[in-house]
C-alpha cells in the first residue's frame, strides 16, 4: 500500500523537526523518544500508586495487557501499510545518527521502499498506558506523557504527525475496549488461581 502524505502533515513535520529546534530540545527529545522513558514513567507512577495504596496488581496487569495489545495492533497495521519513516524519505529531516544530529540531504532519494512509520507504536502504547492510569489515578497530568512522547517522535524524525495521531487513537481505542473487561477478568483469575 502506498501512503500519500498530506501537505499539512509534511508542513507540520518540517516545523517540529526543523524549524522549532533548539539545543535544550535536542538533548531532551531523544530521551523522551526512547522506549525506556515510557517504562520509567509508567513504573514511577505504579510505584507511587502502590506506595499510597491507589494501585494494585489489577492495575499493573491491566497496564501490561493494554500496552501489549496496543503494540500488537500497531505491528499488524505497520506491516500492512509499510510507510517509510521521514528520516529515510524526506529531505531536510533531522535525526540522530550515533548520537549526532544529522540532516537528510536536500537532493537525496528514499533509502527504503517499505518501512514502519505508520502508526507510531510509542504514541499508541503511551496513550494506552495513560488511559489505564488515568482511569485509576484520575490525575490529568498523566496525559502529558503521551503528549511529550508523541511530540518527541516527530522531533527526532522517526514519525510524521499523522503517525502519532493515529497511534494515540489506536492506543485509546484498544485500552478503552479492554478497560471494562479488566474487573471481570481479574475476579475470574483471582477465584480460579488464588484461593
Amino acid at each position: 500500500m502506498t501512503f500519500q502524505t498530506p501537505n499539512w502533515d509534511l508542513a507540520l513535520l518540517g516545523r517540529i523537526n526543523q524549524s522549532w529546534q533548539n539545543p535544550l530540545l535536542d538533548s531532551l527529545m531523544p530521551m523522551l523518544s526512547s522506549e525506556i522513558f515510557l517504562w520509567i514513567a509508567t513504573l514511577t507512577l505504579i510505584a507511587a500508586g502502590l506506595r499510597y495504596k491507589i494501585v494494585g496488581v489489577t492495575v499493573i496487569l491491566s497496564l501490561g495487557i493494554s500496552i501489549a495489545a496496543s503494540d500488537l495492533a500497531c505491528t499488524i497495521i505497520k506491516e500492512g501499510v509499510g510507510r517509510v519513516r521521514p528520516y529515510h524519505s524526506v529531505a531536510g529531516t533531522r535525526y540522530l545518527d550515533s548520537e549526532t544530529w544529522t540532516v537528510r540531504p536536500q537532493h537525496s532519494t528514499t533509502t527504503k521502499h517499505r518501512g514502519s512509520s505508520f502508526p507510531s507504536a510509542h504514541a499508541a502504547n503511551s496513550a494506552a498506558a495513560a488511559l489505564v492510569l488515568f482511569a485509576t489515578l484520575r490525575k490529568k497530568a498523566i496525559w502529558l506523557i503521551p503528549l511529550f512522547i508523541g511530540y518527541s517522535r516527530v522531533y527526532v524524525g522517526k514519525h510524521y504527525p499523522v503517525d502519532v495521531l493515529a497511534g494515540w487513537a489506536i492506543g485509546l481505542i484498544v485500552a478503552g475496549m479492554l478497560l471494562p473487561l479488566y474487573p471481570k477478568l481479574w475476579e475470574r483469575f483471582r477465584s480460579r488461581w488464588i484461593r
